[in-house]
């Protein structure tokens, strides 16, 4: 049967009851016999049988009572949840959890820069009938979870279902590496709960996948792993400019960018680093003996500079959200243009960028004709990139971040592929839910099959 949405009424402290109450309205919507004096009912991986009662009540609900309802781990408040009848039980869900870092201090929590995309899970979830809440690696045990759920505009702390689906969005690469991931996931696997987007894929990865696809290659700046100085200092002799990036950077940080001059000088720009960095060197050596210390740090990427074409003289790049349906088929929920503020070498808005609509900013560079022939093709290759991805790099995903350009012959380039895209602004518009929360949740509910 289909799931219909249910009105789940808790019971207060003071009453007697251990009965549960159920409206002869939803008792026939459910097909259940009038006789009937006790039912099963579940959430998640908890499930509870309890007495029995129907009442007259013209609405679909459900009276819990209060050792009842912490059994499932429902909240302890009145709700609306999604119910269906399978094997003469009753499913209450689908239950959909993110996994992040949680900062819970002096009764404040906050989620970091998804703290307002959370929100709007939420709220997106609570309008559906579905039950949403956030958790952290040390929230996790083998046979019980906390998280956060949002109720009356405020994050509360409890014992929660076991989720049916989980968005992972850790953003330290350190603790995607840990034991205690890896203990997370593991018993993910063994109680048979899908999780999605599996691990970061840094810069180096996405770029040898790509690569190795002939149709994409035409779109791929050239680039090497820095491994060596003289590496470093031959592809700048022939390139003349390059970006050197961090293979595990975020928010645009840690760039630089090297041009070799006429008179054999060099010039160096940079985000995001702090101490002295001058911009003019003489040689290649006095260059590299300052970059150095900053290099032997982490792994970077050389990457040729390809001349792009520009908006109102600033740096002109599109993001292009793209979220999976099914287990097949992927599509574009969002794209923009982003372009970098003053005097910055990078468009991202954690560096000062702006958001456009695309259509705009391409009709304004290009006639109409052309800016819709150049919409259709970063959306066509926006998604043969993800299917790329997707198909060699392993695990399971459902959303991938796309940073394309032009150049100034309108050909595109792709700059960046994201397995954790921004959730801080770059999709979001005039407090809406944005295009990505609904890619998401989508994907989730495909993933949990509740509604199948």
């Amino acid at each position: 049967m289909s799931a219909k949405q249910i009105d789940i009424i808790s019971l207060d402290d003071s009453s007697q009851s251990n009965r549960c109450e159920m409206s002869h309205k939803l008792r026939k919507e459910l097909g259940l016999s009038e006789r009937l004096s006790s039912l099963k009912i579940k959430c998640g991986m908890h499930t509870e049988l309890c007495p029995l009662v129907f009442i007259n009540e013209d609405r679909f609900c459900l009276t819990l009572p209060t050792h009842i309802r912490e059994k499932l781990h429902l909240p302890p408040h009145d709700l609306t949840i999604q119910g269906k009848m399978s094997h003469h039980i009753l499913h209450l869900g689908p239950t959909i959890a993110i996994l992040t870092e949680i900062n819970d201090k002096d009764d404040h929590v906050h989620f970091g820069t998804i703290h307002g995309f959370c929100e709007e899970m939420a709220l997106l979830c609570e309008a559906k009938g579905i039950l949403f809440y956030v958790f952290s690696l040390s929230g996790y045990s083998k046979d019980r979870v906390t998280g956060y759920y949002f109720f009356q505009n405020k994050w509360h702390k409890t014992t929660v279902p076991f989720p049916d689906v989980v968005h992972n969005r850790i953003h330290s690469r350190k603790r995607e590496h840990s034991n205690q991931f890896l203990f997370v996931t593991t018993d993910l696997i063994a109680k048979n709960i899908p999780y999605f987007n599996n691990r970061y894929l840094n810069k180096w990865e996405v770029h040898q996948i790509l690569s190795a696809a002939d149709h994409l290659l035409p779109y791929l700046p050239e680039s090497k792993l820095l491994e060596s100085r003289q590496e470093f200092e031959h592809m700048l002799s022939v390139k003349k400019d390059l970006f050197v990036k961090p293979i595990y950077g975020s928010l645009g940080k840690r760039i630089f960018r090297v041009k070799e001059m006429e008179d054999r000088s060099f010039h160096l720009d940079f985000t995001t680093f702090s101490g002295e960095l001058t911009n003019e060197y003489e040689s290649f050596i006095q260059l590299y003996k300052t970059l150095y210390p900053r290099l032997k740090k982490e792994q970077f990427l050389l990457q040729e500079t390809i001349q792009l074409k520009k908006y109102k003289n600033r740096t002109l790049d599109f993001r292009i959200l793209c979220h999976k349906k099914n287990y097949q088929a992927w599509s574009v929920s969002s794209a923009v243009a982003r372009v970098s503020g003053s005097n910055q070498i990078v468009s991202n808005l954690a560096r000062g960028g702006e958001l456009l609509p695309l259509k705009n900013v391409l009709e304004e560079l290009f006639s109409k004709k052309e800016a819709r022939n150049l919409r259709k093709i970063l959306t066509e290759l926006s998604l043969e990139i993800v299917q790329t991805l997707y198909t060699y790099a392993g695990g399971e995903y459902g959303e991938f971040g796309i940073d394309l350009a032009i150049d100034e012959n309108g050909h595109p380039w792709i700059l960046e592929v994201n397995t954790k895209p921004s959730k801080s602004n770059d999709d979001h518009t005039n407090g809406k839910i944005r295009p990505s929360a609904r890619g998401i949740l989508n994907y989730c509910l495909f993933l949990t099959q509740f509604f199948d």
